[in-house]
């Protein structure tokens, strides 16, 4: 990886409060219903130009999952990890190793 790219990815996941906003935006135009939150090492402030923005959406329209997907991918260049599950999902799994003080709700 070229410095210039760790660099501009560093600035973007600096700014992943932002980048959050819209990936919501776009998420709750499929399910506007949906929980957004983002977790891990931006929300600890423990990243580097190597690291992506963890996004968890918390949906009742899992079925339209990869639809999700694939119009936040297509909506921007940060690197964003999409984790989309039920509200099932998340309290059976990713409760278990989230800890609190490292997500956040968008």
């Amino acid at each position: 990886m070229s410095k210039n790219y760790e660099s501009r990815v560093y600035g973007m996941l600096k700014n992943y409060k932002d980048i959050a906003e819209r990936v919501k935006a776009v998420i709750q135009e499929v399910d506007p219903c949906a929980e957004v939150y983002v977790f891990g090492s931006v929300v600890r402030v423990e990243f580097t130009g190597v690291n992506d923005i963890d996004i968890l959406v918390v949906t009742d329209r899992i079925e339209r999952k990869y639809e999700m997907m694939v119009r936040v991918y297509k909506s921007t260049e940060a690197p964003v990890e999409l984790h989309i599950t039920t509200r099932e999902g998340y309290e059976k799994w990713y409760k278990r190793f989230i800890s609190s003080s490292e997500i956040m709700r968008v």
